[in-house]
């Protein structure tokens, strides 16, 4: 809610506010964006597989934050001007 808020707001001054630059450079929001994948393909495979114990849903569930996580710390190193924005 808080994002949408601040988009609005942005939207209306009609460029990127600071404060939503910031937000947008925020961990935990880009994290839980990554995960979102994962976390799908995990439902669908425990869906089809339909195991018989809980080893699958744990492990597959430490696979889906360990991508997500490795998402989080790789793909903002893709972006360049977001380096330069935080040098300067």
């Amino acid at each position: 809610m808080r994002l949408r808020r601040i988009t609005r707001e942005a939207l209306q001054a009609g460029a990127i506010t600071p404060e939503l630059e910031k937000a947008r450079g925020e961990g935990i929001p880009a994290f839980t964006h990554f995960l979102d994948l994962p976390i799908l393909f995990l439902i669908v495979a425990l869906g089809a597989i339909r195991p018989m114990s809980w080893t699958l849903f744990i492990v597959g569930t430490v696979v889906a934050v360990v991508i997500a996580t490795a998402l989080t710390l790789y793909i903002p190193k893709l972006y360049p001007w977001g380096e330069a924005k935080r040098e300067s």
